[in-house]
């Protein structure tokens, strides 16, 4: 008789696990939203932690701090570097500084008249006595002194725009005497009181915006 071999039945497949069917996530595309901090010369936005805000704040803090400490050291600096005379007094006619362009020109008188020059001395004394720690903070303290902020936009070297022409201005060579009378700056030349003028009479529409600000 034949003898049959029972085949073992098929096992089922293992599961399939649930973990291998889940599509991959990918990152988002929405870009978190965190603390911004707005400054720089721009004044930008600019993305970054709190830990950043907090450090960048407080680097403003400082430098604001260092621009007051240096105005300061500024300050005593031109009282140590000034040169005082006999004759520092202004006199009783002359109210600095000008403010507007009628003062200006009344002051163009009184410096052109010969029986002044006594008095446009003491003018130049007591503009000496301001100082500054270099030419540039000299020749600028000087200008600041003679004009307002609101009245020295309406002036430029060269008169161009319908400006007063300060190289035509009786107050020009009263601005280099006075530089030269302070002890650092006896020796500049024309030329180098000349370009800090020009600068500073350029940046008197900043100033007074800033003033007003």
């Amino acid at each position: 008789m034949r003898r049959v071999t029972q085949v073992p039945p098929l096992l089922p497949p293992p599961p399939t696990s649930t973990l291998s069917l889940r599509p991959t996530e990918e990152p988002s595309s929405i870009p978190a939203i965190g603390p911004t901090w707005r400054g720089g010369r721009m004044n930008e936005s600019i993305p970054c932690s709190a830990a950043e805000v907090h450090i960048l704040n407080l680097l403003e803090t400082i430098k604001q701090q260092q621009d007051q400490l240096v105005a300061k050291v500024n300050y005593l600096c031109s009282r140590m570097n000034s040169t005082p005379g006999p004759d520092v007094e202004m006199p009783d006619s002359i109210n600095l500084p000008l403010e507007h362009l009628e003062a200006v020109e009344a002051f163009e008188v009184f410096l052109k008249e010969p029986s002044n020059y006594p008095a446009r001395q003491r003018v130049i004394a007591s503009l000496a006595t301001i100082g500054g720690q270099d030419l540039k903070r000299v020749t600028w303290n000087i200008l600041g002194r003679l004009y307002t902020d609101d009245v020295s936009h309406q002036i430029n070297w060269k008169g161009v725009k319908n400006k007063k022409a300060f190289s035509q201005m009786s107050a020009k060579s009263l601005l280099f005497s006075a530089v030269r009378k302070n002890s650092i700056t006896k020796s500049v030349t024309d030329a180098e009181v000349t370009k800090h003028t020009i600068r500073w009479f350029n940046l008197a529409m900043d100033r007074a915006t800033k003033r007003r600000g």
